[in-house]
């Protein structure tokens, strides 16, 4: 009797429980996958770069045509490209947030990686900053934060910027600026929301000049 009930919450926890949740679906569901179109997972072979609200996604390791999808902090695919030639291809985000994009393939092999970004609108800070002199990466604030925390900085001239942030490991978590940016003092919002409490580092470069600062993590 106790073995015939046993087997029954299993099988109840076995429907609950969607298989291989982790895995994407491409077709604007929220993320998950079943059967036999399920991809397995490959390091390194998605690469993102943000210019405002749009999200360039390329994929490595294929010719044929590529998909992939725009995930919120909610779980909820927000974009997708269920099938393009196009690689890279754009998705667009609906507003500044911390997103985590999916995308893969199926030839030569069924094969995805995903990747978490935080997408912000980054505005001048006001007139007198629009010409600073020296390129300058100022303390985040607030400082420790939950979750979210305001970077600044100054470039004097017009060049290649990239903000980054990663953990104590040396991971990149999230890429805030990537893009040629216009000389200027600029703020940039990053959310922690999904990220775990310590920590972290962001690095700001603007063409061959970069810079490290601190930031804590308290949740």
């Amino acid at each position: 009797m106790k073995y015939s009930l046993l087997l029954l919450l299993l099988g109840i926890i076995l429907l609950i429980i969607p298989a291989n949740i982790s895995q994407p679906s491409f077709n604007g569901a929220n993320p998950g996958c079943s059967g036999s179109g399920c991809h397995s997972l490959q390091d390194g072979i998605v690469s993102v770069s943000v210019n405002d609200l749009q999200v360039q996604i390329t994929l490595s390791g294929t010719s044929s045509k590529v998909a992939g999808e725009l995930v919120d902090s909610n779980g909820t695919v927000v974009a997708f490209n269920n099938s393009t030639s196009s690689n890279p291809f754009t998705l667009s985000a609906p507003s500044a947030g911390l997103y985590r994009v999916n995308a893969g393939y199926k030839n030569p092999s069924l094969r995805w990686d995903s990747s978490m970004i935080s997408i912000t609108t980054v505005t001048n800070i006001n007139e007198n900053e629009l010409n600073p002199t020296a390129f300058k990466l100022y303390d985040n604030y607030p400082n420790p934060f939950n979750p979210s925390t305001t970077l600044r900085y100054s470039i004097p001239e017009a060049s290649f910027t990239t903000l980054k942030v990663y953990d104590e490991l040396g991971k990149e978590v999230a890429t805030l600026v990537n893009e040629t940016k216009s000389a200027g003092t600029y703020e940039v919002e990053f959310s922690a929301k999904d990220l775990a409490s310590g920590i972290y580092y962001y690095t700001l470069q603007a063409g061959s000049v970069s810079k490290t600062n601190k930031m804590i993590l308290m949740k």
